[in-house]
């Protein structure tokens, strides 16, 4: 039987030390590039030298690379962004929309496609809304998606599966930053 966990595809956008030719970068080597895209939020630097996106200038946009990653992958990066103690504030997996872009020249092309929902990690916030009021039914992301996968063995689910469902589940823990 497939290990269900090696074989999904899973979106993932990467903005900061994950990209090509930055630190870390080895982390992807498992990931299938496909290529460069956008989303909205001003691409930010701490004194640190970590980067996050800050989302309340959404007139700004931040440039990354889209991988399709598998569960084991994605939780390696998980264990860098928000376990390690790499980065001091660290980040949590999130879901946010992103739109192809081409890197050809100067200044990239910037596409006017329908946007995709894809997993990134965003700074994680001091201070965030438990949207069903109850501490005890703590959500996360990484765990729900194990969950998902598994109970999913058999069927046949694709990248927009995936993103679709824990787009619905994050939605009912909290609100988009």
């Amino acid at each position: 039987m497939p290990d269900i966990l090696a074989k999904n595809f899973i979106r993932l956008f990467v903005y900061g030390t994950l990209r090509k030719g930055q630190r870390l970068d080895f982390y992807m080597q498992e990931g299938i590039f496909q290529g460069y895209y956008f989303t909205r939020g001003q691409l930010m630097k701490s004194p640190n030298g970590s980067v996050y996106i800050e989302n309340k200038y959404q007139d700004a946009i931040t440039i990354g690379e889209l991988y399709y990653v598998n569960f084991y992958c994605l939780q390696r990066i998980n264990h860098l962004e928000a376990i390690s103690g790499e980065f001091p504030q660290g980040y949590e997996l999130h879901i946010r929309t992103v739109w192809p872009i081409e890197m050809k020249s100067k200044f990239p092309n910037i596409s006017q496609d329908e946007g995709i929902l894809t997993f990134y990690y965003r700074r994680k916030n001091s201070n965030v809304k438990i949207i069903t009021g109850d501490f005890n039914s703590d959500f996360e992301p990484i765990e729900e998606l194990e969950r998902f996968l598994l109970n999913n063995n058999l069927a046949n689910i694709t990248d927009d599966d995936i993103i679709n469902y824990m787009y619905k589940k994050m939605l009912i823990w909290e609100f988009e930053d």
